[in-house]
């Protein structure tokens, strides 16, 4: 039978789904077939095509059509779909999809070349019981030395301490008897951070009416201690760890979504009525740290977070704490989250940081981790997009803003802020990798 031929398959259930993927190598292309809602993973692509296969960047050639034999290239499926009774097959056109059974599915493989191998894994949720973070990280570990991944496993284990400038403003944060000169002296002892308070001062999220020379100024008349504060330790602490050398194509850099995601959080704290547990700079290193998970894996495990970056430009669609769980059995927050308790941050840090992509978690601090949750997805649904200009947002985002009591006009106030101050930011999260 041809494709032609498959009938149209309107608002298909999630489990029927299956999408298309393009790899390729210097011999061409090939056409990847899977569950819409599976971890594809490259390694046995790479094994049934003897193929040194990479993903195509979804930016370069979306969407991928799932029916075998579209693109005339060899096609690898996965071998659970051979046994579904209806199958619901992505077309070129977003949203639209074809009925097959798995019998019509192997037809149109067997009609050109075409392999068959299990490359789809089981999505694992991040657990909400935070009893077993520490036997998950000692397993992920253990898991690892018995595959003998990393020869010498006490080399790749070692975390530098918590950086001495953190330490100190950490410690001068608790104590209720602190002036303006015992952080300055702090700070000053870091020209890096405190260079970078300055430039953050300084730009137009703040819009000083004029420019801000010393820190002293930044404190008093733009930012305030509370900010100035969690500024400098998140500043010292992303410091800590090196940038990983791989990196996910088309994913925003490290910096640049952290300096974002903390100038969108702090915006968001500034829009809602004033309340102990969400303070603006608690807000902001939240913000900072969020993504701190990537730099402790890529520092822990290179090997393994070169594997998740290939495996995230192989699923774009799944959320990367899928990822790390495939192929570390714990995610990134996780062990980002269980450092910094180490490293005795706030718990309403780490809770915020351990919980951000669980959706509707209730538990302790959970505003702090909803307002978390809801900075990235403004940050996803309007900022980050192809087309930044266009100022739309996505109904939902709306409602959990409103369940944080942010209004709707100053929630589309930060989307605004935050869009005018993209150079700024821009130039920030520069200076801030170098």
């Amino acid at each position: 039978m041809g494709y032609e031929q498959l009938p149209p398959y309107d608002n298909p259930p999630i489990e029927a789904r299956t999408r298309g993927l393009m790899c390729s190598d210097q011999k061409g292309q090939v056409q990847i077939v899977a569950p819409e809602s599976a971890l594809v993973d490259p390694e046995p692509i790479v094994a049934a095509t003897a193929r040194e296969l990479k993903s195509v960047p979804i930016n370069e050639l979306e969407p991928i059509c799932a029916i075998p034999g579209f693109y005339g290239v060899p096609t690898v499926v996965h071998s659970g779909l051979k046994q579904e009774s209806v199958l619901a097959l992505a077309t070129e056109t977003p949203g639209k999809y074809v009925r097959a059974t798995g019998q019509e599915v192997y037809e149109l493989c067997n009609s050109h070349v075409s392999f068959e191998t299990d490359l789809a894994a089981e999505l694992k949720p991040t657990p909400i019981d935070t009893s077993g973070d520490e036997d998950d990280i000692l397993g992920a570990v253990e898991e690892f030395t018995l595959r003998r991944i990393e020869a010498r496993l006490d080399e790749t284990l070692h975390i530098p301490p918590l950086p001495e400038a953190a330490r100190r403003i950490i410690e001068l944060q608790r104590d209720p008897n602190f002036d303006l000169s015992d952080l300055v002296k702090i700070v000053e002892t870091d020209p890096a951070i405190a260079a970078r308070i300055l430039g953050w001062a300084n730009s137009a999220l703040y819009a000083a009416p004029s420019p801000v020379k010393t820190l002293n100024d930044a404190i008093m008349r733009v930012l305030g201690f509370d900010v100035v504060f969690n500024m400098a330790i998140g500043l010292a602490i992303g410091a800590t760890l090196n940038l990983p050398k791989s990196h996910v194509s088309g994913a925003a850099p490290f910096w640049l979504d952290a300096v974002y995601t903390a100038a969108t959080m702090e915006a968001l704290a500034n829009q809602r009525p004033k309340s102990p547990d969400l303070e603006v700079g608690t807000c902001y290193l939240a913000g900072l740290l969020a993504n701190f998970g990537t730099l402790v894996v890529g520092h822990v495990f290179p090997p393994q977070y070169d594997n998740i970056c290939r495996m995230q430009e192989a699923n774009p669609h799944i959320h990367h704490s899928y990822v790390d769980q495939h192929v570390l059995s714990v995610n990134r927050e996780t062990i980002a989250a269980s450092l910094l308790e180490l490293w005795e941050l706030p718990d309403e840090i780490t809770t915020s940081l351990r919980f951000q992509h669980v959706p509707d978690y209730e538990g302790e601090h959970q505003s702090l981790v909803h307002l978390l949750s809801l900075a990235q997805s403004l940050l996803a649904d309007q900022i980050h997009t192809a087309n930044p200009d266009e100022f739309i947002l996505a109904p939902e985002i709306y409602q959990r803003a409103d369940a944080l009591n942010i209004e709707a006009k100053n929630l589309e106030l930060v989307a605004e802020t935050i869009l005018a101050a993209r150079q700024d930011l821009g130039d920030l999260a520069h200076e801030m990798s170098r």
